[in-house]
């Protein structure tokens, strides 16, 4: 590449960086971009909702100082997630074919409305095989939730 291919390719680099998401500002810092959904302290500890961005319905939980953004539908049968459940992760084992029963504080998941089917928050994973939900990179700069709505 030429001399002045590079300096075009710099001045397109920029524009592309600058041009605003339609329904959120982007932030860049360093490598990363990302659109802007709101302030941290604006999403309640252990909540859900819902928020649109570029046309898109995204669900939205905090879990202390974390947060995660999912697609609100519903891998199984389209289910509006944001209407179901947030829970700890529970999980069951057999010990001496006794049932016992697992509460993970650490780890959020959402119960699907209809049919309470639980999605992992940090991976999308369904706790029934094949199925998982879209989930999405979020960081936190200056107080603010930034989406990527690249793959994670």
């Amino acid at each position: 590449m030429s001399a002045v291919d590079s300096g075009a390719a710099d001045r397109t680099d920029q524009r592309r960086a600058a041009r605003p998401a339609r329904d959120g500002r982007v932030r860049e810092t360093g490598r990363s971009r990302g659109i802007d959904i709101g302030a941290f302290a604006d999403f309640e500890d252990r909540k859900m909702r819902s928020v649109e961005v570029g046309g898109m319905e995204l669900g939205v939980c905090r879990w202390g100082d974390e947060i995660f953004v999912f697609r609100t539908a519903c891998p199984h049968e389209g289910a509006p997630l944001c209407a179901g459940f947030l829970q700890k992760k529970l999980s069951a084992t057999l010990v001496d074919e006794e049932p016992r029963l697992e509460v993970d504080e650490e780890s959020p998941v959402v119960l699907c409305p209809w049919h309470r089917w639980e999605f992992d928050l940090r991976t999308g994973e369904a706790a029934w095989p094949g199925f998982k939900m879209r989930t999405y990179r979020v960081t936190v700069e200056d107080g603010r939730v930034l989406v990527s709505m690249g793959r994670k």
